[in-house]
């Protein structure tokens, strides 16, 4: 709801004006000018309001269409992941976040999604270690640019905690960017 009143806003206006301007030019070939000009308004902002509606709510189907046919790509990634080698776990993610934003999320993704204990943790390092009952897992978060870093996950082999880690993670990037 709240994008849908942040985009109407952000559309409402200058379609209204656009509106009542063309309004006004119609009504005034056939009435005086103050009849013209109240008209023409009257007419615009129904007008305007009308089509911001309907161009919001295009445009949101529109974004939603796009996430959808995006997310199943990024789960077929996954399902590639989750069949590799049982061995020790040493990959890389670039978020486009920066490194004081990217700790925090992955503080947040390790506590939400109940991966283990934090043992660990430095912000200014960039460090997290993470206990569970079968495995210690290590995140190192580096600073790649200004607006994005690098999480390093290194762990004893690849399983279900890592990918719940990874994919929000990555869901957590996109929902950023998409707002």
């Amino acid at each position: 709801m709240r994008a849908f009143i942040n985009l109407f806003l952000t559309i409402v206006l200058p379609i209204s004006t656009l509106a009542i301007i063309i309004a006004v030019i119609y009504f005034s070939t056939d009435y005086d000018l103050t009849k013209a000009l109240r008209l023409g308004t009257l007419t615009g902002v129904f007008t305007g309001i009308g089509l911001s509606l309907l161009i919001t709510l295009v445009l949101l189907i529109m974004r939603k269409i796009r996430t959808v046919t995006y997310h199943p790509q990024n789960n077929d990634m996954q399902k590639e992941n989750s069949i590799s080698p049982k061995g020790p776990v040493d990959q890389k993610i670039i978020l486009l976040m920066d490194k004081e934003l990217a700790f925090e999320v992955s503080l947040y993704a390790v506590t939400d999604q109940n991966i283990g204990e934090i043992t660990h943790g430095d912000k200014r390092k960039g460090s997290i270690s993470i206990s569970t009952p079968y495995e210690s897992i290590t995140l190192l978060i580096s600073t790649l640019t200004k607006h994005t870093s690098e999480i390093e996950i290194k762990a004893n082999r690849y399983n279900s905690h890592i990918q719940q880690l990874i994919h929000y993670l990555k869901t957590k990037e996109l929902s950023f960017m998409d707002y």
